[in-house]
């Protein structure tokens, strides 16, 4: 008895063959049926797909996509190459299934469903941020253009927020700057401030891990002006934590990246807050403070005890030979 997987797959062959005759002409059909073929070939793509058969589903799926398109039918079209596209993900073919789902989102494009196209540029992202995170960058931007064309700014905010933090993630940073700082005028053109606010102190972040306070600072007051970031929680502790690198006071800046607002940012700045490093590494107490940077009370007594033991040392040490020096 023939097992399940056998039935579908010869379910599916059977399909094809009525795909092809749908295609044939003859003396009395001069015309070939490319819409009963398209849709043979999805039947025959269904059954191998219920086969396991995952590579001849893929092609019946293109086979019908093509067909669609050349009936001018772009969002079956789009469809069909969206389920090849899914396909090669099972198949862990993620190139291809990046080439299909962009092909599925121009054509959605064409169709005039811009967000559905983004829709697809998320999905295919998604496949590939763990294996190849600069591809899924790539999308995640492309997303964003496309559901910018929709005056969609909450969701083009979105895409390219997921591309900056992928950016940060590989290192990335000036990159990972300009994206954040797209996302926030697309939260701007959507009146949602709030995501501004972390938005906001993660650039700042970003800048500080590059060293770059005098970005970090024009950033900042420049952020001042967006509505409700003046008087946020998020300003105040920006404001410390500048300060703090400005001073090169490693000991009050830890202390302020200890506070929730930076331990529960997104990962990506939670995690750059982690790592940042302070200029000068200069620990402070309220009391006595040590720093090899900076001279304390007392300091310019022992200088001068310590330059006179060194012109005492010199006076021994006159006439001897330079190389014993």
């Amino acid at each position: 008895m023939a097992s399940l997987s056998d039935r579908k797959i010869a379910e599916g062959l059977e399909h094809l063959r009525l795909a092809d005759k749908c295609m044939k002409t003859s003396l009395f059909k001069w015309k070939a049926d490319q819409e009963g073929a398209a849709a043979e070939y999805v039947k025959a793509a269904t059954a191998f797909r219920n086969a396991k058969a995952l590579d001849q589903a893929k092609e019946a799926y293109i086979k019908a996509a093509d067909l669609q398109k050349a009936m001018n039918s772009p969002f079956h079209a789009a469809k069909a190459f969206e389920q090849a596209g899914l396909l090669c993900k099972e198949n862990k073919e993620f190139d291809e299934a990046v080439h299909w789902m962009e092909l599925a989102a121009l054509m959605f494009q064409e169709h005039g469903t811009p967000d559905t196209a983004a829709l697809c540029l998320d999905k295919a992202a998604k496949m590939v941020e763990l294996e190849k995170p600069e591809k899924a960058i790539h999308l995640y931007t492309k997303a964003a253009d496309v559901a910018e064309i929709e005056s969609r700014p909450r969701q083009s905010a979105e895409y390219i927020g997921k591309a900056g933090r992928l950016q940060v993630k590989c290192f990335k940073y000036e990159e990972a700057i300009k994206s954040l700082q797209q996302e926030i005028k697309y939260w701007l053109e959507a009146e949602n401030y709030t995501y501004i606010k972390k938005v906001a102190m993660g650039i700042i972040l970003l800048y500080l891990t590059q060293e770059d306070y005098v970005a970090a600072d024009q950033f900042f007051r420049s952020s001042l002006s967006y509505p409700e970031f003046g008087a946020s929680e998020e300003a105040g502790a920006l404001e410390d934590l500048l300060r703090a690198y400005d001073d090169g006071d490693e000991e009050e800046g830890q202390a302020t990246l200890a506070k929730p607002i930076f331990k529960y940012l997104d990962n990506m700045f939670a995690r750059l807050a982690r790592d940042l490093k302070f200029p000068g590494g200069i620990t402070t107490s309220r009391s006595n403070a040590t720093t090899s940077s900076y001279s304390q009370p007392g300091d310019e007594d022992d200088k001068e005890d310590i330059d006179k033991v060194d012109d005492d040392d010199e006076e021994e040490e006159e006439g001897l030979p330079s190389d014993l020096c």
